[in-house]
């Protein structure tokens, strides 16, 4: 096993960051660009514990990469984090921790930190698993730019 974490800050209260964590859309919207689970296309209710599923990812939204079963194993309000077990292709398990901590009335810490155990492949695994979180982190700073700010989306200053 390897364990990666990525954080960022984000100009924002926690709370706001938290509810957007909850909501497949979200999900989707991170991942734009690098990979596409039409599964999830349309769903609005939040992610429930104990769900679990199995779909296929399209990397870049149309080559077929893998089916990937991802489950959650817990949504702690308290502590404002999400834990999912999942694995798929290569991915013997892809343990996924998303945090976020506030920081002050306005600022808040997202971490993403997964442990990834891909066999022999799993040095490779775990520096993609950083580039994914990287944009992904990317995704939630211009996300919260666009619609999670206290006063108003970016384009209505």
């Amino acid at each position: 096993m390897r364990t990666i974490r990525v954080q960022t800050e984000l100009p924002t209260d926690a709370d706001r960051v938290w509810q957007a964590m909850r909501s497949p859309a979200t999900f989707l919207y991170l991942c734009r660009g690098l990979f596409g689970v039409p599964a999830l296309a349309g769903r609005v209710e939040p992610f429930r514990v104990g769900e679990r599923g199995t779909a296929w990812l399209f990397a870049f939204h149309i080559i077929p990469a893998y089916r990937h079963t991802i489950g959650i194993v817990d949504i702690d309000d308290a502590t404002t984090t999400i834990r999912t077990n999942e694995h798929g292709g290569i991915l013997e398990a892809w343990n996924h921790t998303l945090h976020v901590e506030r920081l002050g009335p306005d600022r808040c810490r997202y971490t993403d930190t997964v442990e990834i155990d891909a066999r022999f492949a799993t040095p490779v695994v775990a520096l993609a698993a950083v580039g994914i979180f990287r944009y992904r982190q990317r995704r939630w700073r211009k996300l919260v730019d666009q619609h999670l700010l206290r006063q108003g989306p970016a384009y209505e200053r």
